[in-house]
Order: structure tokens, then C-alpha cells, then sequence
């Protein structure tokens, strides 16, 4: 009888605190020492907090060869950008824009319940392969309703992108990628084959687990990156209350990678070209 061997852990990351609009949030990516994970280049963990309508939010601001994917787990958020896409999504919904050779956008919360006034989920960012760095950008809005969820006995996954035990995410992707939201009950174990040639992580967004024997009770703002052995990731719900994590990955990143701000390009030349775009307005205007 064949036994799955199980990925190892390279690294634990602990995000910092960053400012970002009106807000603070637990940044785990790009780390000093890690860029990406397969395709995924930026993290950013936001909330729990409370919003003020009208004052919160993040205002006009560019992107270029990257994709921004805002995913949340409670609130009711915007997405508008100078493309003319607009679009709002609820708690567990996915705002996925494609940025290509750069435009504005701005994201606000929008709550019209009790619920939704309290914002909480994340923020990641994709960079594109080499030969789509200058494509046409391009939006898509991910209602919670159209995210496959796949129970099991102890755990459930929602699948954002990619394929889990043959349910497709909604996300329409660019390169080789996943993006699971899995939830474990407390004492249970989640286990997943990941696809051979993936690089992959966990990001711990609520509760507490262990990932190893050696990595007890790892806690919120923990990112945990596998090794690049095939096989599968396995995590236990070590507390009392439901563990959620994000699990992240596909094939490596086409490098070189070399960011500036919002930019995250292959050459200084596309950098200079999209910082130049964007200050002479090449890249649309959204207003504040």
C-alpha cells in the first residue's frame, strides 16, 4: 500500500505590521530572504476591525504586471479602477483584477449591515509571466456563492483557484496556481496532495495549529512555506476554535522579480516605463 509522503517545512515567516490607506495590516510577503511562492509575490493580512464609512479605505493608486486578488472573510468591499471595471463583493467573496501594463484603482468598504462593518481578510498579489507583463488589463468579481466548498469529515475548502479533488476554482488564472481557504474544526487534521512542480505555503488567518512535529501551535500572522519535495501538506487544529488558513501556490515565479512600489516587473526598463506611464497618465485617472 502506497503512503503519502508529507512536505516538510522550510521556513515560518512572521508577518510585520505596515501601514497601507487608513489602516495597518500583518505583511508576510515578499520577506527579505523569500519573493514569491509560485506566482504569489505580496500578502497582506487586514482586520479584524471595525470601519468608518466614508473615511476608510484605499485610495487611487497604480499597478502594473501583477495581479491584486482581495479576498475577504467578513465586510463588504469595492473594487473601481480606471479601466471602467467596478465591482462589490461580501464576506467571502474575491475582488481579482489584472493590472498588465498598469492602471488606478481604489478599494473602500461599503457595509449595509451590522456584520459587514467589521472588515477582515486579505490582500495578495500575483506577478504575471513574462510574455503577459504588458497585456491589457482585465477584472474579475467573485461572488461567495460561485466558490466550490468541499466538506470532509473535520474540515471544508473553498477553492478560490485551482482544483481541489476535482472542483475548480472560479478564478480565471494566468499561470499555474492555487488558492484554497481551508477551515479545520478544532482537533481535526486537514492533508491535501499538492500538484507536482508546485511551490506552496500556508497562511495562518485565524485560530492556531501545527504544521510539524517541531512547529507546535503556530498562531495568526504565520506563514509557513513547504519544501520543494512532492507529496502533500498536512496541518492539525491545535486550539479550541476553528483554525482558517489560506493555502497558496503554483509553478515558480518567471524571474527575475524586481519590485518597485506598486510595480513588479522583469527589467528596470519595464519599471521605468511603468513609473513614467503612470506619472504621465498613460495608466487613466480614478478619482479620490
Amino acid at each position: 500500500m502506497e503512503t503519502t509522503s508529507i512536505k516538510g517545512v522550510t521556513r515560518v515567516i512572521q508577518a510585520h505590521s505596515a501601514p497601507v490607506g487608513t489602516f495597518t495590516v500583518k505583511r508576510a510577503l515578499p520577506d527579505r530572504d523569500i519573493q514569491s511562492v509560485g506566482p504569489w509575490v505580496f500578502l497582506d493580512h487586514f482586520g479584524p476591525f471595525r470601519v468608518k464609512p466614508g473615511e476608510d479605505g484605499v485610495g487611487p493608486h497604480p499597478h502594473a504586471g501583477i495581479e491584486t486578488v482581495t479576498y475577504l472573510l467578513s465586510g463588504r468591499n469595492e473594487h473601481l479602477d480606471s479601466a471602467g471595471h467596478r465591482g462589490i463583493v461580501g464576506p467571502l467573496g474575491a475582488q481579482w483584477m489584472t493590472s498588465g501594463r498598469g492602471l488606478v484603482h481604489a478599494e473602500y468598504p461599503r457595509p449595509e449591515t451590522e456584520a459587514e462593518m467589521t472588515q477582515h481578510g486579505l490582500q495578495l498579489w500575483t506577478t504575471l509571466p513574462r510574455a503577459m507583463k504588458l497585456m491589457a488589463p482585465r477584472y474579475q468579481r467573485i461572488d461567495a456563492a460561485d466558490i466550490p466548498t468541499v466538506e470532509r469529515v473535520g474540515f471544508k475548502v473553498r477553492v478560490i483557484a485551482g482544483s481541489f479533488e476535482g472542483n475548480d476554482g472560479p478564478a480565471k488564472v494566468l499561470m499555474p496556481a492555487l488558492l484554497w481557504h481551508v477551515s479545520v474544526a478544532p482537533g481535526k487534521t486537514f492533508s491535501a496532495e499538492i500538484p507536482p512542480g508546485f511551490e506552496a505555503a500556508s497562511y495562518l488567518m485565524v485560530g492556531a495549529g501545527a504544521f510539524s512535529a517541531g512547529l507546535q501551535r503556530l498562531s495568526v500572522g504565520s506563514l509557513v512555506v513547504y519544501d520543494s519535495h512532492e507529496g502533500a501538506v498536512s496541518f492539525t487544529n491545535s486550539g479550541a476554535t476553528p483554525l482558517d488558513v489560506m493555502l497558496l501556490g503554483g509553478a515558480p515565479a518567471e524571474g527575475p522579480l524586481l519590485f518597485h512600489g506598486p510595480f513588479v516587473m522583469n527589467t528596470v526598463e519595464q519599471l521605468r516605463a511603468a513609473e513614467a506611464a503612470y506619472r504621465n497618465g498613460q495608466m487613466g485617472q480614478l478619482a479620490g
